[in-house]
C-alpha cells in the first residue's frame, strides 16, 4: 500500500502519516491537489491530508480539491495534537540564538513563548516548519519552531518541547481513496443550492425534518458568479440519512458525498 502525504518530511502531515500507516510505503507530495490527483492516476491508495484546525478553522486548499474531485472519498478521519517545540543544531542557550525560522502558524501559536523568552530575535517565516528545520541544519545560533520529527529527521536538538501557547491545538486529518465506503458512524457531503429565497434554510430544514446532527457546516465560493456559494457539511449517520441526502436532490444544483467513515 502506498500512502501520500503533504511534504516534506517532518511536518504534522508527515507525523500524521507515521501514526496511520506504519506499514506502508510514505510518499512525498507538494502540495494537497498533487496528492488528490495522484490518487485519481493510482500512483497512490490513499493519501492524508488536513481539513480541519481547532484555532484555525477549516483548509481551504482541500476543501477546495475535493470539491473539484470527482471520484475521491473519505475512508476514515484522525485527530493529532499539535506541539510545537524549540529545535536548533546545537544545544545554545536562549541568549546565544539570534533568529527563528517556522511557518507563520506555528509562530503566532507560540507568539507569547517568543515575546516571554526571545524577544531579541530575527523572526523568519518560511512555507513549513519542516522546511525551517531544514534551514537552521546549518545556520549556527538559529532555531526553528517544528514539529519533534525534525530533531531525528535532520539531526537537530531539542531546545525545549510544547512551547505552543494554547494546548488545545489539535488538526483533524481525512485518509483518501477512491474506494466508496458504506459504512460508518459519520457523512460529509458538499452541495450547492438553487437561487432563490429560502433554498438553504430548506437544506438543512431536511436534516431538522430527520432528526440528523449537523456537527459542522462551511462556505467556499462556487467561483462561478459572485455569491454564489458551495457549502461542506458533517453528519451523523442514522437510519433516515439517505432518505434525506436523496430529498436534497430537489433542493440542491448540485450534492455530493464525500463519504462514511
Amino acid at each position: 500500500m502506498k500512502l501520500g502525504f503533504l511534504g516534506p518530511k517532518g511536518t504534522f502531515s508527515y507525523e500524521a502519516a507515521c501514526e496511520y500507516a506504519k506499514d506502508q510505503d510514505l510518499i512525498e507530495y507538494k502540495t494537497i491537489k498533487d496528492i488528490i490527483f495522484a490518487i485519481e492516476k493510482n500512483e497512490i491508495d490513499e493519501g492524508i491530508v488536513p481539513i480541519e484546525n481547532s484555532l484555525q478553522g477549516g483548509v481551504t486548499e482541500t476543501i477546495d480539491s475535493l470539491i473539484e474531485s470527482k471520484e475521491i472519498f473519505i475512508k476514515r478521519s484522525m485527530i493529532l495534537k499539535i506541539k510545537q517545540n524549540l529545535i536548533a543544531n546545537s544545544n545554545y542557550k536562549f541568549d546565544e540564538i539570534k533568529e527563528i525560522y517556522s511557518h507563520p502558524q506555528a509562530l503566532a501559536q507560540c507568539r507569547n513563548y517568543i515575546e516571554e523568552n526571545l524577544h531579541h530575535v530575527t523572526i523568519n517565516q518560511v512555507s513549513s516548519t519542516a522546511l525551517a528545520a531544514k534551514e537552521i541544519k546549518t545556520k549556527n545560533y538559529c532555531a526553528c519552531i517544528a514539529n519533534e520529527k525534525c530533531v531525528e529527521e535532520y539531526g537537530l536538538c531539542m531546545l525545549e518541547k510544547d512551547i505552543q501557547d494554547n494546548d488545545f491545538n489539535q488538526t483533524k486529518f481525512w485518509i483518501l481513496t477512491k474506494k466508496e465506503n458504506q459504512q460508518g458512524s459519520k457523512i460529509s457531503i458538499i452541495f450547492s443550492t438553487k437561487n432563490k429565497s429560502g433554498a438553504l434554510y430548506n437544506v438543512l430544514g431536511e436534516f431538522y425534518k430527520n432528526d440528523i446532527n449537523l456537527t459542522k457546516i462551511e462556505s467556499r465560493p462556487a467561483k462561478t458568479v459572485l455569491g454564489e456559494y458551495i457549502f461542506l457539511v458533517d453528519l451523523e449517520v442514522n437510519d433516515k440519512i439517505d432518505k434525506a441526502i436523496e430529498n436534497l436532490k430537489n433542493e440542491c444544483n448540485y450534492i455530493k458525498v464525500l463519504g462514511r467513515y
